[in-house]
């Protein structure tokens, strides 16, 4: 009888094994292994959209991992070279004050550095005031405050809930006595510098006296206020049983996941509205942009549309405009592909997450972005008529207001307003044609580019040499033009679905554990027993 030797049947064993294990090794084209990882940190205002777009992007590719850390931090992170993108609801500041009155200077430290960077924005969405009050245990849900009511609870000067100024807001909620706890953020915050920065502008005569410095990041803590980290902070404490007459500032996203109400905010129309996708769309038509796609919102906080929420803005991502602090092409192809995706595709679930889809002016600065990212591929070619995209240039980009069916909320027909809800809904007999003539033209869209804005399509570099920021198109710090991509792009499905793939990883380890035994003895029965 034929005889083998221990070593060479080992040898056989083994060669079989691997064989069926080879599926362990190889993920399919498009999972998470296929490209480089990128870690950002910033805002938690836009933290809901952000890590959900990471989540949908891990499947196609793409490793991101995202921090919510507070806009301070993340633009203090992206200053020392911690991370390859920032999240903030303001762009870098050359006077920027803390709580205690301290000023730091944000841009003449990168500059310093010679750090090169671009702004993009990423969502639209409104500061909503989350609260917790209650009248005979019943929770109330149809709250209006105006600015200078907000303004006054958040000062200190209204310290109860049935004070006179949230009673004339209010005529037919018989409003308790209960104490009013504001609840604001006790680290650097985006939110807190949008809220603020609204306070300065619309109720200077009651922020200012409170805190002189104006806009900050850093909410004063004073009186009956509790200072709370994180958006998941303020929002946990209204929501908790403790929470029973507090009231916050946060993006709406954490009240829709507690499933607790926020405020109707009084525009300057004098309607009280709340911040619903559309009211956000609506508001952000008066939005100006600089160059480099900072917001100007002097006339978003002035919208006489009656259907405009008053606190509605932007915010950004901030992203490397060079190859630099260990920023390469293999990060900057998988940048440019998150970017693409939340750009587009990422976009129709805005309004689910308590956001307004970008409208197609402001996915072009992230396309002109996305050109001055090192390795990022070109995103491609928008739509040729920004206002009328055709259903092919919507199919390369699927954003909602790309689609040619999309009508935009400041061209829908108004509408009287709604009754607020019983008790305490009050109507508001204004004329519907009340909006002071600033209802924007057909085709108008959120965000109109500012004079001298070069369109995604230039490749030209200009750096703001005072700042370091890249203010039009960008190089790619590369003499043979960007890395490609590749055939896969983020929005794409993966070639092969995730769970056929682990099923079949399990499948593939079963064989290799339990199958090999098997094979391994109907080899040696064949051959003989093993001998020395």
């Amino acid at each position: 009888m034929t005889q083998i030797k221990r070593g060479p049947a080992l040898l056989l064993r083994l060669a079989i094994a691997s064989l069926l294990s080879v599926p362990l090794l190889t993920l399919p084209t498009g999972t998470a292994s296929a490209a480089t990882g990128i870690h950002g940190s910033g805002s938690t205002w836009s933290a809901p959209a952000t890590m959900q777009w990471a989540v949908d992007v891990a499947a196609r590719g793409l490793a991101v991992d995202y921090t919510p850390n507070g806009s301070t931090a993340g633009r203090t992170d992206f200053m020392h070279h911690l991370v390859d993108f920032a999240v903030s609801e303001i762009p870098f500041q050359g006077n920027y004050v803390d709580r205690t009155g301290a000023s730091t200077n944000e841009l003449a430290a990168l500059a310093g550095s010679n750090t090169r960077f671009k702004y993009l924005p990423i969502v639209a969405g409104g500061t909503s005031f989350m609260y917790n009050l209650k009248i005979r245990g019943q929770q109330v849900r149809n709250l209006q405050l105006s600015p200078r009511t907000i303004a006054g609870i958040f000062t200190n000067q209204i310290k109860v809930w049935n004070d006179k100024a949230i009673k004339d807001d209010n005529p037919a909620l018989a409003l308790p006595a209960t104490p009013i706890t504001p609840v604001v953020r006790s680290d650097g915050s985006g939110t807190t510098a949008q809220f603020t920065a609204f306070l300065t502008n619309q109720v200077n005569d009651i922020w200012r006296p409170f805190f002189p410095g104006g806009m900050t990041s850093e909410f004063p803590v004073k009186g009956a206020t509790k200072a709370q980290a994180g958006s998941e902070g303020v929002a946990n404490y209204v929501a908790a049983g403790y929470g029973e007459g507090g009231i916050t500032y946060v993006e709406t996203a954490y009240a829709i996941q507690r499933q607790f109400p926020v405020a109707s905010v009084k525009n300057t129309a004098g309607v009280y509205t709340q911040p619903t996708s559309d009211a956000v769309s609506v508001a952000l038509t008066k939005a100006r942009l600089n160059q480099d796609s900072t917001q100007v919102l002097d006339d978003v906080y002035t919208n006489a549309d009656r259907r405009a929420y008053p606190i509605s803005s932007y915010s950004y991502m901030i992203v490397p405009a060079a190859k630099q602090f260990g920023f390469d092409e293999a990060k900057g192809e998988t940048l440019g592909k998150f970017i693409k995706y939340f750009l587009c595709a990422g976009q129709a679930r805005a309004p689910e997450l308590g956001y307004s889809p970008l409208p197609p002016k402001l996915v072009s600065f992230g396309y002109d972005a996305i050109k001055s990212i090192p390795g990022a591929a070109d995103p491609g070619a928008l739509p040729a008529n920004l206002t009328k995209p055709t259903k092919a240039e919507y199919d390369a980009c699927p954003n909602p207001t790309f689609d040619p069916a999309w009508v935009p909320p400041e061209q829908k027909q108004q509408q009287q307003q709604p009754q607020q809800n019983a008790p305490g809904g009050g109507t508001n007999n204004q004329n519907n044609n009340g909006n002071g003539g600033n209802t924007p033209k057909p085709g108008e869209t959120p965000g109109a580019t500012a004079p001298g804005t070069q369109g995604p399509d230039n490749a030209g570099g200009t750096v703001d040499q005072g700042t370091g920021e890249v203010v039009a198109g960008g190089d790619k710090s590369s003499p043979a033009g960007p890395v490609s991509a590749g055939s896969v792009e983020a929005g794409d499905s993966p070639p092969l679905p995730p769970v056929w793939f682990y099923a079949l990883t399990l499948v593939c380890l079963a064989a290799a554990v339990f199958g090999a035994p098997f094979l391994y003895s109907r080899i040696g029965r064949g051959r003989g027993p093993d001998v020395r």
